[in-house]
């Protein structure tokens, strides 16, 4: 049967919620998570490093027997729906859509849910993607070929990586996907089309270039690399623009795939271009990945932290392997200032033979077990920050020269381990002709005093008080005995709250489970809150039910209802003193009266504990 449903703030339409519920249920939370972060089985639950905030220690935890998340770190919490809502920024019926048609879920027609917008968007996107394929293989498409061939990338590897080629053509595709205006509109939010001038038509983006699609974690085609055929072509890469489907700081080349091996070999390679990670995937090296044609961001070092272990037993690590050229140093520099207290263990691959200037080359001049080899010997950030700073020096030093790089190691030693930090002075007074307790006693001063600071910025959380504590257990043991809220309900009152959201949780669970017949489970009364405030309070009550205090469940009711009749009573004492002063015969006699029921009341209580 088939009724009303509005969830989250969004009308579905008449879709069951027998169906939403089915679908959180085969859409296993852990699986769905896992595409993002490397979770770690711990007793009944897992966790892994939070993907909406940056970390060093897990507090992300994902329970599959509740099917919700909560991160004690931020707060945020939820079920599967609002995790690849925050995560992929989609709507409520986005999220319920994609889900349903993964797990083959069928929703009717007439009952489905509002239009997904990016689905079109999509759609023309694999069009172009298998178009490009099928012009590979085209007399046209043999500059492509031959391109491919003088790479040695075999016909299998472009299978893999759906390689093709964009033919030198302003109308290639327009003509062949952009049927109607609406689907033309649809290819120029993916860029696949730009508008001509005065509204006059649209024309092909890519033209006589190697496309590469670039998917995302979902195995959908987001946008594309165009390459040229040589030199003389500008710009050598041609990425898509950013839109719905192609957001450049959160997504990686190759991540999707690389994304096992990743895990497997707790490391990941970042190289520069496309053609470097399909050759490194030529060669069996599957874990490579690539930024899209930007600077390496912080998101994409998250992301990647989050799929590799670094703890007191793993040792996960980031490989920057960037070209030899001056403008692979450069990328080199500004991906270790964004790797900048990430909970991983970064590291420089060094060329050590000049003729090379990038990973294929490399691979094809000397063989894979020679990177291999290269992957091993691969310096940690700060050795790589001292020999490049220091290299090329003339000895003695002068002291100005001394101060300058002390000076500009100062703020990368607050960021330090103890260890690599002894290391570092080491290297530094060896180079700087420096005595190493000098040295020690100049990073000293500054650590110091931002130790200091930090101290007197943190903000301790006071604990908990009774009456929360109590407060939370109610609602914890009615999310799990939801039968007994009648008896709860007799007992208790929303003023028995003094916690503002446990109080809206309150009464959130009673409207939700009189109406359902106190059947919902609580991963379903989550996802009828649409205060995130809420979401994340209810959350964490949820991930944390198995901790209950040893008070009896009857006592601590009591409790709760003791604290509100000790606090009226307070309330109605300071009513009949004001009384008193004003002369007010008639407000004193009704406060005292109030005062006499509510002590009755509160002996009562006393009495039957």
């Amino acid at each position: 049967m088939y009724a009303f449903c509005k969830i989250k703030g969004y009308t579905l339409g008449f879709i069951s919620s027998e169906t939403i519920s089915l679908i959180r249920e085969k859409a296993d939370i852990i699986s769905v998570v896992g595409e993002y972060v490397h979770l770690i089985s711990s007793r009944n639950t897992y966790k892994g490093l939070c993907p909406f905030h940056k970390e060093k220690t897990p507090s992300f935890t994902v329970s599959p027997e509740k099917q919700i998340y909560h991160c004690f770190g931020c707060g945020k919490g939820g079920d599967v729906f609002s995790f690849l809502m925050n995560i992929e920024h989609l709507t409520f019926p986005e999220a319920v859509r994609f889900l349903a048609a993964k797990h083959g879920i069928e929703i009717p027609k007439e009952y489905d849910p509002e239009a997904d917008k990016r689905s079109e968007l999509y759609r023309v996107l694999d069009q172009a993607s298998k178009l490009f394929e099928e012009a590979l293989n085209t007399p046209e498409g043999q500059i492509a070929r031959d391109y491919l061939e003088q790479r040695h990338i075999s016909e299998e590897t472009v299978k893999k990586f759906r390689i093709g080629f964009a033919p030198d053509s302003w109308d290639y595709l327009t003509s062949r996907i952009g049927k109607n205006q609406q689907i033309l509109e649809a290819m120029a939010k993916v860029d696949l089309v730009k508008p001509r001038k005065e509204n006059t038509g649209y024309y092909d983006t890519f033209r006589n270039r190697l496309m590469i699609p670039i998917f995302d974690i979902h195995g959908r085609v987001s946008g594309f690399g165009g390459r040229v055929f040589s030199k003389d072509q500008e710009p050598k890469y041609l990425n898509s623009s950013e839109s719905d489907t192609f957001l450049k700081r959160n997504m990686l080349f190759n991540f999707r795939e690389a994304l096992p091996t990743i895990r497997r070999q707790n490391a990941a390679i970042i190289v520069e271009g496309y053609m470097d990670v399909i050759s490194l995937w030529q060669s069996g090296i599957t874990n490579a990945v690539a930024s899209l044609g930007t600077a390496l961001t912080t998101e994409q070092i998250d992301l990647l932290a989050r799929n590799v272990k670094n703890d007191e037993k793993n040792d996960g690590k980031l490989y920057f392997c960037y070209d030899a050229d001056g403008a692979g140093q450069e990328a080199t520099m500004r991906a270790i200032a964004r790797q900048k207290g990430s909970p991983v263990n970064a590291r420089v691959v060094v060329w050590d033979k000049p003729e090379y200037k990038d990973p294929d080359e490399y691979i094809k001049g000397e063989g894979v077990e020679s990177f291999k080899k290269l992957l091993e010997k691969a310096e940690d950030i700060y050795t790589f920050l001292v020999n490049k700073r220091t290299k090329g020096m003339k000895y003695p030093l002068e002291i100005p020269v001394k101060e300058k790089i002390i000076q500009e190691f100062k703020e990368l030693v607050l960021e330090m381990s103890p260890i690599a930090k002894r290391d570092i002075v080491r290297m530094l007074s060896q180079r700087l002709d420096i005595e190493p307790n000098i040295l020690e006693k100049e990073f000293e001063s500054k650590s110091s005093q931002s130790r200091e600071f930090a101290n007197k910025a943190k903000i301790v959380s006071p604990a908990l008080n009774a009456d929360v504590q109590r407060q939370e257990w109610v609602l914890k043991y009615l999310l799990e005995q939801p039968a007994e809220l009648e008896m709860v309900k007799a007992m208790l009152t929303t003023e028995d709250f003094s916690d503002n959201r446990l109080r809206a949780i309150y009464e959130a669970i009673c409207l939700h489970q009189d109406t359902a017949g106190y059947t919902l489970k609580p991963a379903e009364i989550l996802a009828m809150l649409d205060d995130d405030d809420l979401v994340s309070r209810l959350s964490e009550l949820i991930t944390t039910l198995e901790d209950r205090p040893e008070v009896p469940f009857k006592e601590c009711i009591q409790g709760l209802v003791r604290s509100r009749l000790e606090m009226k009573l307070k309330l109605l004492q300071n009513r009949i003193r004001e009384a008193e002063s004003s002369g007010d015969d008639t407000a004193i006699l009704q406060a005292s009266m109030e005062q006499l029921e509510t002590k009755r009341q509160f002996d009562m209580l006393v009495n039957s504990h």
